[in-house]
């Protein structure tokens, strides 16, 4: 219960520092996998997340939109983002220290991708592409959806519900 309270208090600071930070840059390498297992298959934010890190927006936004957030793995089998919650608080405290500390700086490329991509949205919006705008959002909620799921991390789960309730409200200032 202690490390639940623990994360749960840590997402609720990642969330409050603002979704809508952008910074350019990048931390650490998040990507998918399921339950922490190991997979052949490329995690689904690698690409979105790579480009993002390596500074180029604009093909961040494309691999988001174009990501299969259905899919699994999410995360790599060694991104501390990879684990759910009950694996977590089996580490050891030391290892609890270690993944939470390199979980921040994903979590916050995460954050900050999905800025830019509710920004793309709104901008695409603004210009009356509703067909693009509606792809961003639906995009949005999707990765929501997917990073709120019962095998993510706590705050990985309220991450993904602050995007899906943000890309609600985004859909529905465009409409049907």
């Amino acid at each position: 219960m202690k490390n639940t309270t623990i994360s749960a208090v840590m997402a609720a600071a990642i969330l409050l520092t603002g979704c809508g930070k952008q910074s350019p840059g990048g931390s650490g390498t998040p990507t998918p996998a399921s339950g922490g297992a190991a997979s052949s298959a490329t995690p689904v934010s690698q690409p979105a997340l790579t480009a993002w890190q390596q500074g180029d927006k604009a093909a961040a936004v494309t691999n988001f939109l174009a990501a299969d957030w259905s899919a699994h793995p999410l995360f790599a089998a060694d991104s501390p983002l990879s684990l759910s919650e009950k694996q977590f608080v089996a580490l050891s405290d030391a290892d609890r220290q270690v993944k939470s500390a390199t979980m921040m700086p994903q979590l916050d490329s995460i954050k900050q991708l999905a800025a830019a991509v509710i920004q793309t949205g709104t901008d695409a919006a603004a210009k009356g592409d509703t067909a693009q705008a509606r792809k961003c959002f639906t995009a949005l909620k999707q990765c929501g959806t997917a990073l709120s799921g019962p095998d993510s991390l706590a705050m990985v789960q309220l991450v993904g519900k602050a995007l899906t309730k943000k890309a609600d409200a985004e859909l529905a200032k465009i409409g049907p």
